[in-house]
């Protein structure tokens, strides 16, 4: 008995197997999943906006940096060429960057995602009131059905990486456990990382060739050398 515990905790059968609920049910589930997953879009959206602003923060202090180094005596391991290449580079990055954050306007989508969300929870105490009635929950579930595809319709879809940090925060309504969870935790953290890989990048590539022109290291290849 004790194994086959274990065994339904590590495949997390409990939430394979969780036994039928009323059309009302699902309905309230549907509105607290979709108002947590919108939250998480707004705190994803606002990461990366962050994110996205203190990228191009670091690569235009480096596109300032290399030409002044340039002005002073000390000596660097790159010839001009090289600098005013890297320089041009930067410069270029710093551009697309900064037009990709004013086309994807972090904030503004995260500040309506959030505001879905808080209509969303306002939704949900909603429907928490006339359960415990003997009114027609037909025609009330028919009207908040109304109300809930319009809220959603205001505002931008989440992703499945919402919907997938949902499943796994939400432990009352999912519970899911063992190697289950785990590879969903797995899968959140890669899916994650994935938007930031392109700006950090740049910044590793930033970095390694600044500490490369002022001879503190040697990571680049000899032929960009004098």
């Amino acid at each position: 008995m004790r194994c086959h515990n274990i065994l339904n905790w590590l495949l997390s059968r409990e939430e394979l197997e969780r036994p039928p609920r009323d059309a009302f049910y699902k309905f309230q589930l549907s509105v607290r999943v979709t108002a947590k997953c919108r939250f998480n879009a707004a705190e994803r959206l606002r990461r990366q906006g962050r994110f996205a602003f203190f990228s191009t923060t670091l690569l235009s202090l480096g596109l300032i940096f290399i030409p002044l180094m340039q002005n002073t005596n000390v000596e660097l391991a790159f010839p001009p060429t090289v600098l005013n290449m890297m320089s041009t580079f930067l410069a270029v990055a710093v551009l697309v960057y900064s037009v990709v954050i004013g086309t994807a306007q972090y904030e503004a989508r995260a500040d309506k995602l959030g505001q879905c969300a808080d209509h969303l929870k306002a939704l949900n105490r909603e429907l928490d009131s006339p359960r415990q009635q003997d009114d027609d929950h037909e025609a009330i579930l028919a009207r908040l059905h109304k109300e809930y595809s319009r809220l959603l319709a205001d505002t931008e879809n989440h992703k499945r990486i919402d919907y997938l940090a949902a499943t796994l925060e939400m432990k009352r309504d999912y519970p899911i456990t063992g190697l289950v969870r785990l590879y969903r935790h797995i899968r959140l953290v890669l899916q994650s990382l994935l938007p930031y890989f392109l700006p950090l990048l740049l910044l590793i590539l930033e970095a390694v060739f600044i500490s490369d022109m002022l001879k503190i290291s040697q990571l680049l290849p000899a032929l960009l050398r004098k």
